[in-house]
């Protein structure tokens, strides 16, 4: 990176997280992981923790940082998991524009029928129905 591109970045201060539940991460992942429902979760950070929210919004904290979305179970990933999901990413990345690169092979399809303009329209040679 550029040197004043990086003294830019670095002047810029950091923003807190959106979410009120950011604090609390891995205490939800442990709390899930031990079979707690939203709704009993949602009643421990209420009573314990002094953090009012409903069900829905842990449901949806953990969807959107849920490592496989397409599970019906969705599961926070762990902060070691994150940074090895980030160094995958981009090998993968390589082997996907390495496949782009790849040339296709398109197969020509067999003529069934031989047309010729002053003749009616016949079987092609070697052709099996």
């Amino acid at each position: 990176m550029d040197s004043i591109l990086q003294q830019i970045a670095d002047s810029q201060p950091s923003k807190p997280p959106r979410s009120k539940l950011e604090f609390h991460r891995e205490f939800i992942r442990k709390m899930r992981r031990k079979g707690l429902t939203y709704r009993e979760l949602a009643r421990v950070l209420r009573d314990q923790l002094g953090v009012p929210v409903a069900p829905s919004t842990i449901h949806s904290f953990i969807k959107v940082r849920a490592k496989h979305r397409k599970l019906t179970q969705f599961e926070l990933p762990s902060p070691e998991s994150e940074e090895t999901a980030k160094a995958a990413s981009d090998s993968i990345s390589g082997r996907i524009a390495a496949l782009k690169c790849k040339p296709v092979a398109t197969a020509t399809p067999k003529r069934r029928f031989s047309f010729q303009e002053s003749e009616p329209l016949k079987l092609a040679s070697g052709g099996e129905w």
